[in-house]
């Protein structure tokens, strides 16, 4: 397959969807769309798409991505699938709309990939055998580890200003600055109790509070989100 970026990139379009074909392998030459959802709310944060501008302006302009059957989907899975996975759920309630806009413009058969990071957030990739090209799956699954990788890059790009900004509305304290450092340094509450002349159920509530300022899940989660931060 060869692939062609620029008609991909319209005039007036979102300037990361030419980031999001440069991250994808040169072998894709098929439509695509990139969205991120907020798992807790299921709101769409982030949408980039190659597909028909017409499709598009359906599918925002209706929150279709909460019926969407692929991102229901999505959410539950660590794996990239075959959309017909998908399928074989149990409809999501109001999926009818999206069926019928998918047949409309003949997007019926596709490949996802998803990314899941410490704010709770999902990225989803989704590519759509458009042309019903019987080496689709085949192709696709010759390039399937890039294509995560490429994923999981732009994700990561894509939301690194939503976590630096959440991190930046809720500054840690001293203490949890000082406490967050010895984790990371491979310290047990006990010995961080130890050092900071606390007990240690008072070390767990600071942890429990940077958890909750980085909007991560635990407190390795929270490491790693400091120290992609850079305030830790």
């Amino acid at each position: 397959m060869h692939f062609n970026a620029a008609p991909l990139v319209r005039p007036g379009q979102d300037p990361n969807l030419a980031t999001l074909i440069e991250h994808l392998p040169s072998e894709i030459d098929c439509p695509f769309t990139y969205a991120t959802i907020d798992k807790r709310t299921f709101s769409l944060s982030n949408f980039l798409s190659s597909f028909p501008l017409a499709w598009q302006h359906k599918y925002c302009g209706e929150a279709l991505h909460r019926v969407d059957p692929i991102i229901s989907y999505g959410v539950q899975s660590v794996a990239p699938f075959h959309w017909t996975e998908a399928y074989r759920r149990q409809p999501v309630q109001g999926q009818g709309a999206f069926e019928q806009l998918s047949r409309e413009f003949s997007m019926q058969d596709g490949y996802t990939f998803v990314v899941h990071d410490p704010q709770q957030r999902i990225g989803l990739l989704s590519l759509v055998n458009r042309e019903r090209n019987p080496h689709f799956h085949q192709q696709i699954q010759h390039i399937k580890a890039t294509l995560q990788l490429a994923l999981v890059a732009f994700h990561s790009g894509m939301n690194a200003g939503l976590t630096a900004q959440n991190a930046a509305d809720q500054p840690l304290t001293v203490r949890e600055h000082t406490i967050l450092s010895w984790v990371s340094l491979g310290k047990s509450y006990s010995e961080i109790a130890c050092i900071c002349d606390i007990r240690v159920r008072t070390v767990k509530f600071h942890m429990a509070n940077i958890v909750r300022k980085l909007e991560v899940d635990t407190a390795k989660q929270a490491v790693f989100a400091a120290s992609r931060l850079g305030i830790a």
